[in-house]
């Protein structure tokens, strides 16, 4: 993944899929900042998928749009889409599909939980073995 010395550019993602009840959400959303923060990364911003949209696995408006900003962001900083847990992006245990797309727009998918998949993006484009 591109590192030119600067911090890397957060992209801060989550679903939820009531309309209302967004306590939880803005408390997951508000983790996500403060992880970020306590980083010194930059966060680009926040794309949530509501209602409907949050419940599906192939039509997430907000994770697309998401996507096309971070791959067309120009420059050699290092992408993460910022997560609370892994299950903000499915709970069908099956995020391969959403990690090949975030390593297709550019990044690298991390968690509050220090969790991330950043070697995997890494091997994916040829920079570590």
């Amino acid at each position: 993944m591109p590192d030119d010395g600067n911090p890397p550019i957060v992209f801060i993602y989550d679903r939820h899929p009531g309309r209302r009840g967004r306590v939880i959400l803005n408390l997951r959303l508000e983790g996500c900042q403060n992880w970020a923060a306590a980083k010194q990364w930059e966060i680009t911003g926040r794309w949530v998928d509501l209602g409907d949209d949050a419940l599906t696995d192939d039509q997430r408006p907000a994770f697309a749009e998401l996507l096309a900003y971070m791959a067309d962001l120009p420059g050699d900083r290092t992408k993460i889409c910022l997560v609370h847990h892994w299950e903000r992006l499915t709970r069908h245990g099956d995020r391969a599909d959403y990690q090949r797309r975030v390593r297709g727009a550019g990044g690298y998918i991390a968690t509050t939980f220090g969790e991330d998949d950043q070697a995997a993006a890494l091997t994916e484009h040829g920079e570590a073995q």
